[in-house]
């Protein structure tokens, strides 16, 4: 008989992953958690030094600002706006909203972890669709909703795959749905796929009452640090969505950059055209070395590297840190155990990395 209070979740790892420490006398390049690595907008930075000088207020619990920021980028309705502490925690307050212990939660089985740690915070039944290659399979996904089923969660482009899921799937992944299904749609990488995808994801996302769209300031924007996340949301819903979240989830600082931020599109698109040259330079280079990879459209390749176990996924995580101090994780999803999902540094980190993986693999 246990002294201890019962716990409904218990997790089997205590947290996702743990910031190392490179060996002495090297630099972290950290190239494992899609960050990007050409910073952030001079006004974001600006903002951000400016809101700095009242630390003893407490933050606009309603993001006001950030929310017209945005809406009037993207011309959407600031009132059906919910921001959060990045979009992982408006994944949550979505499922919170909806799903209760023994309801399902259907996603792709490569999709985001997050959802997988959403539905069990919840208790909720996680159902993983069979993929066709590496990409989601609608119909599969389709075939495992039920009455009981309550979120669609779908990563579009995937992570931690990098496949872009063809925007006229998605619809009809959404037109075959069940009008008691929520779709969430997320959007980390949205600003990477082709413009007139995004704007067709966006548009069609917020026409109808049963979508969600998340998007993040964690990528292209260059914001990781400060955790800022928007989404899309049914007015219907709205309000509920913000009773849900925490009051003063964002703090004032990061709202004060991210809505700099988002007004800086030419920074944004010079981002976006540096990571793509970038990942075609990368592929040039895994393709020469032999390494299979999937054909991404975030800031990350996902790849796979050799049976062997001297020139394993794993032996090389160890290797490019003990060498360099560079930065990899292996994949934690199912069927990935030999891959490494390795995040587009600048040039000079590519190229360093490139220079590990000859030595590696010869």
């Amino acid at each position: 008989m246990t002294t201890l209070p019962h716990a409904y979740f218990n997790p089997p790892r205590r947290l996702p992953f743990v910031l190392p420490t490179p060996p002495e006398g090297k630099k972290l390049i950290s190239l494992a958690i899609n960050e990007s690595p050409y910073g952030c907008s001079r006004q974001a930075q600006a903002a951000a030094e400016a809101r700095f000088g009242d630390p003893n207020r407490y933050p606009d619990p309603s993001s006001a600002d950030l929310r017209r920021a945005i809406g009037g980028q993207f011309a959407l309705d600031p009132e059906r706006l919910v921001c959060g502490n990045g979009s992982e925690e408006l994944l949550d307050v979505v499922a919170r909203m909806f799903v209760r212990a023994g309801d399902q939660i259907v996603m792709s089985h490569s999709g985001f972890f997050q959802f997988a740690v959403v539905a069990a915070r919840l208790g909720a039944e996680l159902l993983r669709a069979p993929e066709r290659d590496y990409i989601t399979d609608i119909d599969a996904l389709l075939g495992l909703i039920t009455t009981r089923t309550k979120l669609i969660f779908l990563a579009v482009p995937n992570n931690p795959t990098g496949v872009l899921l063809p925007v006229d799937e998605v619809i009809r992944l959404h037109q075959k749905l069940s009008p008691h299904v929520v779709l969430v749609l997320d959007l980390a990488y949205g600003e990477y796929i082709d413009k007139v995808d995004l704007d067709r994801l966006m548009r069609y996302g917020g026409s109808h009452p049963n979508i969600v769209v998340t998007r993040t300031f964690s990528k292209a924007y260059g914001l990781a640090a400060l955790r800022v996340g928007w989404a899309v949301a049914p007015d219907w819903m709205t309000p509920g969505l913000n009773l849900i979240r925490g009051v003063g989830n964002i703090n004032a600082i990061a709202q004060a950059a991210a809505a700099a931020a988002v007004t800086d599109q030419v920074f944004v698109d010079r981002v976006v055209a540096e990571t793509t040259a970038e990942r075609a330079f990368m592929a040039r280079h895994y393709s020469r070395l032999g390494l299979h990879f999937l054909p991404g459209f975030g800031n990350f390749l996902l790849t796979r590297f050799p049976d062997e176990e001297s020139r394993s996924a794993a032996r090389f995580i160890d290797f490019a840190m003990l060498e360099a101090g560079i930065w990899l994780r292996p994949v934690g999803e199912p069927g990935f155990a030999n891959w490494s999902r390795i995040g587009l540094g600048n040039r000079v980190e590519n190229e360093l990395l490139i220079g590990l993986l000859e030595k590696f693999l010869k």
